[in-house]
């Protein structure tokens, strides 16, 4: 007898753990999501913050450079020294 007790109590606490979770997890991951959705608009709403990119977007066709490298420097060539040519002499021994 205590057998079917406890297999009537272990499949009626099984079978009320699948309702619940059957109920809950859908609950739960529809709040998870919409968690995630909220801190991904709210990070997509901070990048993109008006006040951050005033006056500064270009129209198209537009070409903005922000760096210029100095006129005044010399080529490596011209620093290096003078440079004598050659010819390579092949042995006849071979």
């Amino acid at each position: 007898m205590g057998l079917l007790k406890f297999l009537f109590i272990a499949i009626t606490v099984l079978w009320l753990v699948r309702l619940v979770f059957r109920l809950v997890f859908p609950w739960a991951m529809r709040k998870m999501a919409q968690k995630v959705m909220g801190d991904a608009q709210q990070q997509h709403q901070h990048r993109n913050a008006p006040h951050r990119n005033a006056g500064q977007r270009q129209p198209d066709g537009k070409i903005r450079i922000d760096y210029v490298p100095p006129k005044n420097q010399t080529k490596g060539a011209k620093k290096a020294g003078e440079f004598v040519e050659f010819e390579e002499i092949k042995s006849s021994a071979e």
